[in-house]
């Protein structure tokens, strides 16, 4: 899928380097700017007065699946971001990816993040993907794992789609089970 147009830089790519580190010690977000992404939980896109100067997508009309992605994605963010002082977005680590990581924490239950993300990864409308992915993301900030906000982003336009919660399940899954190489696509020796 094409990157759509947008006025500006992702809210929560402005201030963080291609590494999602904080590009100087000032560029954590505000309070005030995170409380009102949170206000967007739960609310229909561009129905929060406080979101609107973060929105950057440009988009035909306020029913726009790019409009939706991007509110739910800041909405998430802010609550990921909350009260951390390292950046909650990193690029290229993926939902399945940072759930994978938690589930392996100590801490943590396999079992119970494995049933959420199943929850999250079935779900059969918008709405109810959306009210599954602020628990697992309050668990994330629980533990401190970060994920790409950007590809978040993608993958809730492409669930918008006909054909998209399919895609997004099978990308998640290979996240989350590593069917995927994660050291660079190295070919195995022989």
């Amino acid at each position: 899928m094409p990157e759509p147009e947008r006025r500006d830089s992702w809210y929560w790519e402005k201030n963080t380097d291609d590494q999602g580190r904080w590009k100087h010690a000032k560029d954590t977000p505000s309070g005030q700017d995170l409380a009102a992404l949170r206000r967007g939980l739960g609310r229909p896109a561009g129905s929060v007065p406080q979101m609107w100067p973060f929105y950057q997508a440009v988009v035909p009309d306020e029913h726009s699946p790019r409009l939706v992605a991007e509110h739910v994605a800041l909405s998430l963010y802010g609550l990921h971001q909350q009260s951390k002082s390292t950046s909650m977005h990193r690029p290229g680590v993926g939902l399945g990816t940072a759930l994978r990581d938690l589930s392996r924490k100590e801490s943590v239950s396999e079992a119970a993040v494995t049933r959420r993300f199943n929850a999250a990864a079935t779900a059969t409308s918008t709405d109810e993907l959306v009210a599954h992915l602020r628990g697992l993301i309050t668990q994330l900030r629980t533990h401190t794992i970060a994920l790409d906000y950007s590809r978040l982003w993608r993958d809730l336009l492409t669930w918008s789609f006909p054909d998209g919660p399919g895609q997004v399940r099978r990308r998640w899954g290979m996240q989350f089970h590593a069917w995927q190489s994660t050291d660079g696509d190295k070919k195995p020796s022989a």
